[in-house]
């Protein structure tokens, strides 16, 4: 867990640089993956919606990461009302943490693991 407090931290330092100045808001809770169709993990390759609550406006940021590599961008949003929401494609397997970034305040994470996807029109399932 060292390495994605440590991923998580730069990440913070990064995100700032796209933060809008606006009011100071945080995320107001943990990155929603939804729940895969599998069940217990996510597959490579397929489309999950990421949703988190936010208690203020400003640009959201969504990361993924993996221990021992930098965060990766996964998308952004300016909300509209409470919640800020993108699509996220996993590309790589592995055990990994979602979170977002909203004027520099960072959710806490959230675990999912990632492993093969398997699908075709539409529907996606991993193993």
């Amino acid at each position: 867990m060292v390495g994605v407090g440590a991923a998580l931290g730069a990440a913070v330092m990064g995100a700032t640089a796209f933060a809008a100045p606006t009011a100071q808001a945080a995320p107001a809770g943990r990155v929603d993956a939804s729940i895969p169709f599998s069940s217990a993990v996510y597959g490579t390759g397929c489309t999950y919606p990421l949703t988190v609550a936010v208690n203020s406006s400003g640009w959201v940021e969504f990361f993924e990461v993996k221990a021992g590599l930098p965060p990766r961008f996964v998308g952004r949003d300016l909300p509209q009302g409470a919640l800020a929401s993108t699509t996220w494609v996993p590309h790589r397997t592995g055990d990994k943490y979602l979170y977002a970034v909203q004027n520099g305040k960072v959710s806490a994470p959230t675990f999912v693991r990632v492993r093969q996807g398997y699908g075709s029109n539409g529907a996606c399932i991993a193993f």
